[in-house]
């Protein structure tokens, strides 16, 4: 079966926990005296699930935290959104991590990750959602109710084209089942996957515009080989164009940016430039750090960039007695920011402006037809364009570090 533009079907299939199967017994619940329909906490929690699923960062396995915009709740749920999601506060379901602010931050909450495995696959029939699931809508809400950095005609641009992404769902599903089998992949990269193919199979397009400029997609997260052998727009075969070690290299840049030039004359900083615009890191710290394992060796890169650093981490010192400089850079932006956090916000921010603000507004000013998405720092997009978009990419690559 290959997924297409279709004709709404009438129902949403949705992802369910099997705690919450009662939730199909009753067309509404009771709480705190008011009546909450149950399609629409199954709603809810059908759309967490898929954020835990679709952020969650194997590296790092950092929890899942993220925001719910009141504005967004009520428009999609009513008015009475706060009891729907206190009810699954009550049942555990999800914590609050932080609260409102000020306009400038929505609630924080993450989820219990004991609801997370054990899944069912249920349809729901309600008219309201149906209708709040349109193209239209979910343009609307949720292209308007962010804080992106990415500029709003492009965001629009690359929602557009999500819907033009045709899937041949059967030998994706065979693929995926034989990595599991194989135990080529986790679980959780299983399920990851295997949600993300049900949904697009149903024209249940996921998207969402983060504050640090990356977009998520039901593609964002399935497997390179999936994407490259099953996917296609408007009929073509796909291909894609990325950076190698991008945070890595995207490190690079904000070090020239943030360095004295007389501090970056430093055969040291020169040695690292070169690496990462060559895509050679990871090799180098594998053999300068005895590391058999390229994953493994970006796993040590990842933990120095976004962890919190100490000197008695073992990946740390092992990154320190390659780079002192640059590890030294590091631990100092994290210091002078008080947040550790805000080395891969910035990294994140400047891959942001490089793929959108660069690769795809030239494209879209001069080869608006080409339909193309994103996963992070890779394009994809049709192959008869390859030699278009590679050049124009390799271009703006050029001038990162010029």
């Amino acid at each position: 079966m290959v997924y297409k533009k279709t004709i709404d079907k009438g129902y949403l299939y949705q992802f369910l926990p099997e705690n919450f199967q009662y939730l199909l017994k009753e067309k509404k619940v009771q709480y705190k005296d008011k009546n909450l329909k149950t399609d629409y906490l199954i709603n809810i929690i059908h759309e967490m699930m898929l954020k835990y699923y679709f952020y969650r960062d194997d590296v790092l396995e950092k929890e899942i935290h993220f925001n719910l915009w009141s504005k967004l709740l009520r428009d999609k749920y009513g008015h009475l959104y706060n009891y729907y999601i206190d009810y699954l506060k009550s049942k555990d379901f999800i914590f609050l991590v932080s609260d409102y602010y000020g306009g400038k931050k929505a609630r924080t909450y993450r989820l219990n990750r004991q609801f997370v495995t054990h899944i069912i696959r249920i349809k729901i029939y309600d008219k309201v959602l149906l209708k709040k699931h349109s193209i239209d809508y979910l343009k609307k809400s949720y292209l308007n109710y962010n804080n992106s950095p990415i500029p709003m005609d492009i965001r629009g641009k690359l929602v557009d084209d999500l819907f033009d992404v045709e899937i041949d769902e059967e030998n994706s599903l065979k693929l995926l089942k034989e990595l599991k089998d194989s135990k080529e992949i986790t679980f959780v990269k299983y399920m990851k996957n295997k949600m993300s193919l049900e949904n697009l199979t149903d024209r249940n397009i996921f998207f969402k515009f983060d504050e640090y400029g990356r977009m998520h997609t039901n593609f964002t997260i399935l497997k390179r080989e999936i994407r490259k052998n099953f996917l296609t727009i408007d009929g073509q075969p796909l291909t894609e164009v990325d950076l190698s070690n991008s945070q890595p290299l995207f490190l690079a840049v904000l070090i020239k940016q943030e360095l004295t030039p007389s501090k970056l004359i430093n055969p040291e900083i020169t040695r690292y430039f070169n690496l990462v615009d060559n895509g050679l890191i990871y090799e180098e710290l594998m053999n300068k750090c005895d590391i058999e394992d390229r994953d493994e060796a970006k796993i040590m890169m990842y933990k120095v960039l976004f962890g919190i650093n100490g000197d008695s981490a073992r990946y740390n010192k092992m990154f320190y007695k390659v780079f002192p400089t640059i590890y030294d850079f590091i631990l100092n932006y994290k210091k002078d920011k008080k947040n550790y956090k805000s080395l891969s916000y910035k990294l994140q921010n400047l891959e942001s402006n490089f793929i959108y603000e660069q690769v795809i507004k030239h494209i879209i000013e001069s080869n608006p037809e080409i339909k193309i998405f994103t996963v992070h720092d890779s394009l994809c997009f049709p192959l008869k364009y390859k030699d278009t978009v590679t050049t124009i990419f390799n271009y703006y690559k050029r001038n990162l570090l010029s």
